[in-house]
C-alpha cells in the first residue's frame, strides 16, 4: 500500500509499506533535501487516537494544519525518524486522491 507519512522530520514523505509490517525507508539527500530515515510500522488505529495523533503532529509543526481535512482517520506510523521517537499520521494514497478530487469537484 503507498502512504503519505505526514511530518517526517518535517516533510510529507511517499513511502509503500504493509500495514503492520515493520519496514525501513530512507530518503536521500536529493530526493528529499536531506536524508531522511524511517524505521517502524504503519497500522491501524481507532478514529480517536488518529485525531490525538493528528493534533499532536500540528501542534509540534503547524505548516501541517492542512492535513485536518483528512477523512480516512485509520492508519498512524510508529517508529523513529532520524532516530527520534515519534508517532505520526498516516494516509494512503487512495485516500488522498478521494480527498482531493472531492475537493476540486466542490470547487467546481
Amino acid at each position: 500500500m503507498k502512504v503519505f507519512i505526514y511530518n517526517a522530520d518535517g516533510l510529507t514523505i511517499p513511502v509503500e509499506v504493509e500495514p503492520g509490517l515493520p519496514f525501513k525507508f530512507i530518503c536521500t539527500e536529493e530526493e528529499c533535501g536531506k536524508k531522511v530515515v524511517i524505521e517502524g510500522v504503519v497500522r491501524h488505529a481507532e478514529e480517536a487516537e488518529f485525531t490525538r495523533v493528528l493534533r499532536d503532529t500540528i501542534a509540534e509543526n503547524p505548516d501541517f494544519k492542512k492535513i485536518l481535512e483528512i477523512t480516512a482517520r485509520n492508519l498512524i506510523f510508529e517508529g523513529k525518524v532520524n532516530g527520534k521517537e515519534v508517532i505520526l499520521p498516516v494516509e494512503s494514497f487512495d485516500d488522498f486522491a478521494k480527498r482531493f478530487l472531492d475537493e476540486v469537484l466542490v470547487l467546481r
